[in-house]
Formats: structure tokens, C-alpha cells, sequence
């Protein structure tokens, strides 16, 4: 009960008296994130229904705030998936948001766009649509979409290589002088990321958001704190139960929605 009401009280401190200059990040449920840039917003994974017994739903008052457009949910400008996997995507959900939100632009794997072309309302969509089809190993994808600096770039699903088929993606995105990456259900081997050592210098990250196993072992916090040129982390996909160990890691992480934190950055 305790719980629910903290819930409760995040939730309304998180969507109340937003501004539109504001530079934050709401946690919504397991990987899901609204990131308002400042005149920017971009939705991360925020439409799924399997949680596994284990995960956070996006609660139905913020599902209801999505899709009514309710502050802070008014003009969003991206939706990112990380990955095609029933807790962080639906594909009719999606479909529904953006016949209703022809501006809206979606960024996600070929994986992901190719469940949403099995339904006839696919084909009506007008939305900007990028579909990703990085090979595990291809270079960073770097694009530029409605205001935002993307780079796109295909790190195995956690468990590789028996989840090598999974196109996981890792978003770093820019927009308003604030940069942010999700990196989805990211496996935590320092190979994966080495590769790519030039994409990570070329640009610090101000906030990063992995999945909470990345602060469980030496080499996950290497990939953190060594690697990917990020300046904070707070966790994400932390289950309801939190794991035992999580909090003697003296990491951050989101684990209630309506959570919030600001983007902080060198720019005044």
C-alpha cells in the first residue's frame, strides 16, 4: 500500500507544472522514458503489455496521458523502440499512436516495423519512419530527424550469443544542447562496445540509461565508465522485486513510475 501511494505522489509531481524549457527524463514503466529536451520530446519503448510477472507496466493513467496528449505527453516529436520484444513494444499500440499522430516520427529496428506492416492500417500511416537494418558489427547509424542527432547502433540482446537473432538498439540522441542513451536490453560484454570506441568519443553523454545488470559486474561498469563517454547512468528494466545487491551497488536506478530526474549539462 505504501508503495502505491508513493506511486501515486511521484506520478503527480512528475506530470504537473511541467515547462517546456525544462531538461528532464520520467520514468513510465521497465525501459519506457518521456526525455523532454527543452523545446524537444522523444518517447522511449513506451508502448507493451508483457511484463513477465516481474517488470513495470506503464500504469493506465499514464497510457490514458500518452494518448490523450495531457501534459507533459503534448507534442512529442519521436518515438524510439529499442527492440522488438513484448516488454518494451506493441505493435498495435504503436500503430494506434501514430494514425493518430501523423507527425510524430518513428525510429526503430526493421524487426519492429515489419510486425507493424501485418496490419492494413500500416499502409495509411504518413508518419517519418526510420527503419533500422544494422548487422551485429555494422557501423554506428548517425541521422538527423525531426530536430534530433541520432546514432544508432546494434548491440547484441543480453544472453548473446543465444539471442544473437534480437536487433537490440542503442539510441544516443541529441537535441537542445542535451544528449541522452537508451540502450535497451544491452548484453554487457565489452567487445560489443569496443568496436565502436571512435562513435562514443566523438560525443559525451549526459545521462545514459542501461539496463540495471551493467552494474553487477567489473565488466558492465567498465563499458560505463571507461567506454561510452557518459557523464551519469541510472539504471532501467530494475524488476518490481528489486534484486538483492542492486542497492549496495550505490548506483541509481528507476524503479517506480512518475520517478523523474533533470538532465544536467555544462550549458546554461
Amino acid at each position: 500500500m505504501k508503495t502505491k501511494i508513493l506511486a501515486a505522489l511521484l506520478l503527480s509531481i512528475a506530470l504537473k507544472g511541467h515547462s517546456h524549457e525544462q531538461q528532464k527524463v520520467t520514468y513510465l514503466g521497465n525501459e519506457a522514458l518521456l526525455v523532454e529536451y527543452g523545446a524537444s520530446k522523444a518517447l522511449f519503448d513506451p508502448f507493451f503489455h508483457s511484463h513477465f510477472d516481474t517488470y513495470s507496466l506503464v500504469p493506465s493513467e499514464i497510457r490514458e496521458k500518452i494518448f490523450s496528449k495531457e501534459q507533459p505527453f503534448d507534442k512529442i516529436n519521436a518515438i524510439f523502440v529499442s527492440h522488438a520484444h513484448g516488454d518494451h513494444f506493441s505493435d498495435t499500440d504503436t500503430l494506434k499512436y501514430l494514425s493518430a499522430n501523423p507527425s510524430i516520427a518513428l525510429i526503430a529496428p526493421q524487426q519492429a516495423i515489419d510486425m507493424m506492416k501485418k496490419h492494413a492500417e500500416f499502409s495509411q500511416l504518413k508518419n517519418p519512419m526510420i527503419a533500422l537494418k544494422l548487422a551485429f558489427k555494422d557501423p554506428a547509424k548517425n541521422f538527423k530527424v525531426l530536430g534530433f542527432e541520432v546514432d544508432a547502433i546494434r548491440i547484441p540482446h543480453a544472453g548473446w550469443p543465444a539471442r544473437a537473432d534480437i536487433h537490440n538498439m542503442v539510441y544516443r540522441v541529441s537535441a537542445d544542447n542535451a544528449t541522452v542513451m537508451h540502450m535497451g536490453d544491452a548484453d554487457p560484454n565489452k567487445d560489443h562496445y569496443l568496436k565502436h570506441q571512435k562513435v562514443w568519443s566523438e560525443k559525451t553523454t549526459h545521462l545514459a540509461f542501461p539496463p540495471y545488470w551493467f552494474y553487477f559486474s567489473k565488466e558492465g561498469n567498465d563499458i560505463l565508465d571507461k567506454i561510452l563517454n557518459i557523464e551519469k547512468s541510472i539504471g532501467i528494466h530494475v524488476p518490481v522485486k528489486v534484486p538483492t545487491g542492486l542497492n549496495g551497488t550505490g548506483k541509481d536506478y528507476f524503479r517506480i513510475p512518475g520517478e523523474a530526474r533533470i538532465i544536467k549539462t555544462s550549458v546554461k
